[in-house]
């Protein structure tokens, strides 16, 4: 049993070092001594607890004592080369920020629907409903993969499980004619003026434009060819490519003069890194740029000039709402956009500005006059 610098006993597993730290250890089910140190006795003890009771109840070969925090680890092992790595980042999210704090440590075997609806409550007045949705189809998806393993013989996400007390959906926002001409002006002497004139232009995914490569530019046929998407991790830098999510997604974009002309200012550019100089659109240190870099440096931008922040979807759903007011047809526009069904083009994507419902009044207003 360990003791203190002052000879008090702490219990089994835990001492205190002379520079005042708690150390926690234990020898796991294989031998090996696991062991970790803290500033506070309370979250030395926390540790070793939780360590022991996960070292006991993750082991394959006694499923049926399995925690959910084992079974989602399982899960993850055996699924993650099916999944394209964004989902299984958001998955990984999920499970950690909404699901392991309230279910985790419990055996899958005695998850109940109660305790299944009780992540729901947790995450009340905190996430939108589509947020919430995506933890019920996690939980849902692992407790289905437990039935197929003969741990338990039922789903406990049943229909009583839902979500309550959403937050108000965040569809993205387009920009007004004025915010737009506003933005476009105060562009020049900013990192990434291209990437947002180019996205404003063609109506990109971030994740498209990140991974367009001079390959996919036809020139003489003043047009892109959209067959992949980048996410690049901002941790450390890492770079992952896929297919697009759908079929649709794979497309060709026919580009503007503005366009264009932005694609040949990028070839005139300096190669800095020629790793990736088959990317159209790097940093200034040649590296590519992670979306959350990119939205994070346009709100930037936005606060600093006196338009209302918004973030690199945005513009897309911008281009979407400009191509409607000239009168592009909805389902050329979808295929642009890369949409599977017109529905998400017109009801996400397409905004009805003010500017464009006085035009759309005083359009008609000579009908309506003629009926007094």
């Amino acid at each position: 049993m360990g003791k203190d610098i002052r000879g008090k006993e702490l219990g089994i597993g835990i001492s205190q070092r002379k520079d005042g730290l708690y150390s926690g250890r234990f020898v796991d089910k294989y031998g090996k001594r696991q062991q970790k140190y803290f500033k506070k006795l309370q979250e030395c003890r926390q540790w070793l607890a939780d360590a022991i009771y996960q070292d006991e109840h993750s082991d394959i070969g006694n499923i049926e004592n399995m925690s959910l925090d084992a079974w989602f680890e399982i899960w993850i092992e055996m699924n993650e080369a099916s999944f394209r790595y964004n989902t299984i980042e958001a998955r990984k999210n999920r499970y950690e920020n909404d699901i392991k704090p309230i279910i985790g440590s419990m055996l899958v075997a005695e998850i109940r629907t109660i305790h299944c609806q009780n992540v729901m409550l947790s995450m009340q007045g905190k996430y939108s409903k589509s947020t919430m949705n995506q933890t019920r189809s996690l939980m849902k998806i692992l407790f289905d993969y437990a039935i197929d393993n003969e741990i338990i013989a039922f789903n406990p996400v049943t229909r009583k499980v839902k979500p309550i007390g959403g937050k108000e959906e965040n569809l993205g926002r387009a920009l007004t004619m004025q915010e737009q001409n506003e933005l476009i002006s105060v562009l020049d002497g900013y990192r990434f003026r291209n990437q947002y004139l180019f996205v404003l232009n063609t109506g990109l995914r971030c994740g498209e434009m990140i991974a367009l490569t001079w390959d996919d530019v036809d020139f003489d046929g003043k047009k892109i060819f959209i067959n992949k998407t980048a996410t690049v991790v901002s941790c450390d830098g890492t770079v992952v490519v896929n297919p697009p999510k759908t079929k649709s997604s794979i497309r060709d974009i026919p580009l503007t003069s503005v366009a264009l002309h932005i694609l040949k200012e990028q070839k005139t550019k300096k190669v800095v890194n020629i790793e990736n100089s088959k990317y159209v659109f790097v940093g200034d240190n040649g590296k590519l740029v992670s979306c959350q870099n990119y939205s994070r440096t346009l709100s930037y931008i936005c606060k600093k000039n006196g338009i209302y922040p918004i973030s690199m979807h945005s513009l897309r759903h911008t281009f979407a709402t400009r191509c409607i007011e000239a009168g592009m047809k909805p389902k050329t526009l979808q295929a642009i956009l890369g949409h599977s069904n017109i529905s998400m083009t017109m009801n996400r994507y397409v905004h009805t500005t003010d500017d464009e419902k006085i035009k759309e009044m005083e359009r008609i207003e000579h009908i309506l006059a003629s009926v007094i």
